[in-house]
Formats: structure tokens, C-alpha cells, sequence
């Protein structure tokens, strides 16, 4: 990583450690001694609360209630993700398997919009290091989630799969969404959002990013069980200015969660959230990465800051075969996360 992504990132952590000091412990189940333990115990069993009303009673958020609204896409949380990705790609003229790392810094804030909506800020920045020459720039690029490549690419530049690394292309997704969910019988509730979604040529090298502006439209679906996470999350951008040498963008990035809850302090979470990403602009006639995987993760406290660390497999069971693509993906995320009681 350069060293302003670096910077960025360390800047960050170190100032939500800071903070986190300054402030009552999260996680801990019992009330402090000047609380009333009844009330505490009701308010850190209500999962749709704002943190801000369990503070005010002199209570402490539990973990559980801190690991249900970080399953929550659009819950009333500041998260910093850190995300790695190690992929194996392959393709028909890759000479055998070439490997692309990359890591995801994303913010993601929410704003209050009145007393009934939020709405959910997510940036993704992205340092890759990719196996592709950077003179490649109009025959294949990155997205935030896919490989571009044009089925010519490798056999027209001269050892095409030697390495580049820089920062990718800036994006930016937000959703506006209710405050209240919708609850069911059984305990469950559905949340949901909408709103747009952008992504800007900031990438350091051409085959790092589109080289375009892009816009579209997002929206997000969930439903929070008392025992499974089940969710989806569509993007779509389409092109609207840039480079006129680059191809046009029209690609759907679609994640998709489907997680188990296992009781506990640790707050453990089982299952997949795979990205499936369609490029309407590939040629020929596959155009679809479809991977399923498997991983889990759990919350750890570090000091006063709780942090979910979780790792997932993921295989592309539907890839591309006339252009490089993605087979395996390696993902580990490492996920502090700040109340906006805190800020």
C-alpha cells in the first residue's frame, strides 16, 4: 500500500481508538452502579434502539445488541470496514492461475433526514495490486468488484501480466432508508433502503480503474430473524463521461447475504456474502461471476472498541471463460465499529 492509503487508514483507526477512551465501554452486559439493572436489561435487549437512548440511561450497550445492528445494512452505526481480498484469476490465455490482492477501506455513516429516515453513506476506496501490465489501460480495467477485460488483451501487449499497484477508482453508495423497520410475528423485521451510487476515475494507473464517470441507481433489502441474516444489495452503474478511448460501463454489482446466528458472547456469524457482478459491456456472451462461499466471523473487544474479524472462502461457480475472470477468493474483513452516540 502507498503511503497515503496507509496514512488514511492508520489515521482513522487511531482516532476511533482515541475516542473509544474517552467512553463508556461497549459491550459489557452489566449496568454500571448507578443504573437501574431492570432498565438496563431492557433497553439492551430492544435491537431497533438508538445507542444514544441506552447511554442517556446510564446502561452500556450489550455485544449482542452491538452484533444485531451490525447485521443491520442500514443500521444507525459508524462502520470502518477493512476488507482483503485475494483472488485467483484465470483465463484462456493467463498461462495458469495469476493472483490479484486487494484492500477496501469503507467508511459508512449514517445521517438522520428528519425524524423518520436515515440516509446510509458508504466509500469504498480500494488499494489493488493486480497481475496486469499497465499498458493494458484500454483493454481491461477494475471495478470496485470485477476484472474488465477485453478478450484480446493478452495476446496483443508484450508480457501482459506483469504486475501494477495504486489506488482504484473512488466510489460512493447512499440509501435512504427508514428509521423503523417493518416487524413480523416471530421476532423478525425487514429493512430496507434506496438511493443512488457513483463511481469516479481516481484510479493511480488506467488498467487499475474504468476511466469513467458512472452512475446508477442502488437499493438494499434485508431481513433481520432472530436466528438467520438474509440480504441483498444491487448497484448498477452506467457510464456518462470520462476517457472516450476506455469502453463504456454498464455493470451490476449484486452482494448478497445469507447468514446464521449462533448464540453467545462471542456473537458468532456463519455463512456467505459473496459478490455476483454482471458486465452488460463484456463480449461475447458470458458476462456473469457468480460466486458462493463460506466463513465466519465473531466480535472481539479491543480495549473499549468492539471489532467483528470474519474470513470467507468464495468460488465462482458461474465465471467467464473467454476472458480472465475471478475463480477463488480469499476475504478477510476486520470491522471496527462506532455508535453515533460517539461522535
Amino acid at each position: 500500500m502507498n503511503r497515503a492509503a496507509m496514512c488514511l487508514s492508520l489515521s482513522l483507526t487511531a482516532a476511533v481508538a482515541n475516542a473509544a477512551g474517552t467512553l463508556p465501554e461497549l459491550g459489557s452486559q452489566p449496568a454500571p452502579a448507578n443504573a437501574d439493572p431492570e432498565r438496563c436489561h431492557q433497553l439492551q435487549n430492544n435491537f431497533d434502539i438508538d445507542l444514544k437512548e441506552v447511554v442517556k440511561a446510564g446502561c452500556q450497550p450489550s455485544t449482542e445488541q452491538i452484533s444485531k445492528l451490525m447485521d443491520n445494512p442500514v443500521g444507525n452505526l459508524v462502520l470502518l470496514f477493512n476488507q482483503f481480498d485475494y483472488t485467483a484469476l484465470k483465463g484462456p490465455h493467463s498461462n495458469g492461475t495469476r493472483y490479484l490482492g486487494k484492500y477496501s477501506f469503507m467508511p459508512t455513516f449514517p445521517i438522520s433526514i428528519g425524524e423518520d429516515w436515515n440516509l446510509i453513506n458508504r466509500i469504498p476506496i480500494s488499494y489493488v495490486s493486480a497481475p496486469v501490465n499497465r499498458k493494458a489501460g484500454d483493454l481491461i480495467g477494475m471495478s470496485p468488484y470485477e476484472v474488465l477485460a477485453d478478450r484480446d488483451f493478452p495476446s496483443i501487449i508484450q508480457d501482459p501480466f506483469d504486475r501494477t499497484s495504486g489506488l482504484g477508482d473512488l466510489a460512493y453508495v447512499g440509501v435512504f432508508s427508514p428509521k423503523q423497520p417493518i416487524h413480523f410475528d416471530g421476532g423478525g423485521k425487514l429493512v430496507w433502503g434506496v438511493g443512488p451510487t457513483a463511481m469516479f476515475p481516481t484510479a493511480e494507473e488506467d488498467v487499475l480503474g474504468t476511466g469513467k464517470y458512472s452512475l446508477g441507481p442502488a437499493f438494499v433489502a434485508a431481513y433481520l430473524g432472530p436466528d438467520w441474516t438474509l440480504g441483498v444489495f444491487p448497484q448498477h452503474w452506467w457510464s456518462v463521461g470520462g476517457d472516450s478511448q476506455r469502453k463504456d460501463v454498464s455493470l451490476t454489482n449484486i452482494q448478497y447475504f445469507i447468514q446464521r446466528n449462533i448464540p453467545g458472547d462471542a456473537q458468532w456469524r456463519v455463512g456467505m456474502t459473496p459478490n455476483v457482478t454482471v458486465n452488460w459491456k463484456a463480449d461475447g456472451g458470458q458476462k456473469v461471476t457468480f460466486p458462493v462461499g463460506l466463513g465466519a466471523g465473531r466480535i472481539f473487544n479491543f480495549g473499549k472498541l468492539p471489532v467483528r474479524i470474519s474470513g470467507e472462502i468464495q468460488y465462482s461457480v458461474i465465471h467467464p471463460d473467454d476472458q480472465i475472470s475471478s475463480r477463488w477468493n480469499f476475504r478477510l474483513s476486520f470491522i471496527p465499529v462506532i455508535p453515533t452516540f460517539m461522535l
